[in-house]
């Protein structure tokens, strides 16, 4: 026989956390959930008291995901001053602890090593649509980690076979590397610029239009699903619009170019009373470590905007492509309440493919999605492909001597070895040889002998990675 649980007598105020008679709540502080004696207090206050609630439900969560970490580390470093602030600070030192925590996080005993071990990368589930001819949907869900992420979730409507429109959560029309699927990858991971600077998915809508040679899409984001704010009063969700175009001139049995670029205009996300801020990061083109080198936090910044280029040639057997990045950040600083302008700062980023397959056919181009077609054919013995890839980031600026960014600098090489029995199956082999400069230390987090890199180690820290990919896809 199964106890019942107590009912709490009174009700609930959520400021103070407490249940207490309904004559110590007002009208209109019953209907909000705010007592007498709440009500009373400073904005300020009742804010700060919220925002220990938020972290005490978050710490005696088991276990505690991503976005309670998250919401720790920012309010440990966006309200120092404040109790809510030092009181999520202690949880943070208290967890560490205990527990390993976000995967930008480390417990750091004084040395430093890397994770060796086996993960599951992917785990996708989607569900495609089409509704009484012109409309289409997609629902796509990832179980990686052991946590449950929405991917795609939109609803579409075609106007011809050549123009339509999207609404949902979907990736920016950024990047033919980010465009193209994860199944279709010739490597682990993608390229370390596409990851940091080449948008994503967000919510939005955008129309795309295509022909034989040309495709065109566009339109306006908001947030990414999996990062909205829980924060009462944070101010205003970022917006940007962004455009890509590409071209394929030529395109026929032997021979396709490519030729593309993308733009976007975006602004930050509120914070509430502080200004607006950015963050770019990414992994070293491998997820098994879970840390992040490269990595900058960019305060007052009021618009950024990253532009493009895209090339791509297929001859036969033989695929080469890559890309050009470029994001420019205005900022200034704050000096007696006013705004005074900083030099603007640049990062930058690129990458460069080239693909042999050994047995089988190239990958085909597909107009319709200005990208390459996954390898789809039947064949004894399967399909063998042998690809190469370098790539670099760079989020070191110096133009404004007052306010310099040391986020970080990397070079990526790596070899890949693909094998396709079946073409549902793939098999690969990938090596990647990493080259950090000196700021590469994920702002001082990742440490050795209890110092950042960047005071131990002038080179940068370099190292090798070895992985192996099992894929099914269906």
């Amino acid at each position: 026989m199964v106890a019942k649980k107590k009912k709490q007598q009174g009700h609930y105020c959520r400021i103070c956390s407490e249940y207490k008679a309904n004559e110590q709540f007002s009208g209109k502080g019953h209907s909000r959930h705010i007592c007498k004696e709440c009500r009373s207090l400073p904005d300020d206050v009742k804010a700060d008291m919220v925002r220990c609630n938020e972290v005490e439900r978050a710490v005696f969560k088991c276990p505690m995901s991503r976005q309670d970490w998250e919401l720790l580390e920012k309010y440990a470093k966006k309200y120092k001053d404040k109790e809510s602030g030092q009181f999520a600070q202690d949880m943070l030192d208290m967890k560490r602890g205990n527990q390993t925590p976000d995967e930008d996080m480390e417990e750091d005993d004084g040395k430093f090593r890397f994770d060796n071990g086996v993960s599951i990368r992917r785990a996708r589930f989607a569900i495609k649509a089409e509704l009484y001819e012109k409309w289409f949907a997609e629902f796509d869900l990832d179980f990686a980690y052991n946590e449950v992420e929405i991917k795609d979730m939109f609803l579409g409507y075609k106007f011809n076979e050549h123009i339509s429109i999207q609404a949902g959560h979907f990736k920016e029309p950024m990047s033919m590397e980010r465009l193209t699927s994860s199944r279709y990858l010739t490597a682990n991971e993608r390229p370390m610029p596409v990851e940091m600077f080449a948008g994503g998915r967000r919510l939005g809508a955008a129309v795309t239009a295509w022909g034989n040679h040309w495709w065109l899409s566009g339109g306006v984001f908001g947030q990414q699903v999996d990062i909205l704010q829980k924060e009462k009063n944070r101010g205003s969700d970022g917006y940007g619009f962004t455009g890509r175009v590409g071209l394929s001139p030529v395109d026929n049995n032997e021979w396709t170019v490519h030729l593309g670029g993308y733009a976007s205009y975006r602004t930050p996300d509120a914070l509430g009373a502080e200004d607006r801020l950015v963050e770019f990061r990414t992994f070293p083109e491998s997820r098994t470590d879970h840390r992040r080198f490269v990595r900058a936090e960019i305060p007052n910044v009021s618009h950024y905007a990253t532009y493009g280029l895209e090339a791509a040639v297929r001859w036969n057997k033989l695929l080469a492509y890559g890309e050009y990045t470029f994001t420019n950040l205005s900022r200034y600083r704050l000096e007696d309440g006013q705004e005074i302008g900083l030099r603007n700062a640049e990062f930058n980023g690129w990458y460069a493919t080239a693909s042999y397959m050994i047995l089988g056919k190239q990958r085909r181009y597909m107009p319709e999605d200005a990208e390459f077609a996954p390898v789809y054919q039947r064949r004894k013995g399967g399909c063998l492909e042998v690809s190469a890839r370098a790539s670099h980031v760079n989020l070191n600026d110096f133009h404004e001597i007052s306010s310099p960014i040391t986020g970080g600098s990397a070079y990526a090489y790596s070899a890949n070895l693909n094998w396709f029995p079946v073409p549902n199956v793939m098999l690969g082999l990938n090596y990647t040889f990493m080259d950090n400069d000196k700021y590469a230390d994920d702002k001082g987090h990742i440490t050795k002998d209890g110092k950042a890199l960047s005071e131990v180690m002038p080179d940068g820290l370099d190292f090798h990675i070895l992985q192996l990919r099992l894929m099914l896809s269906f």
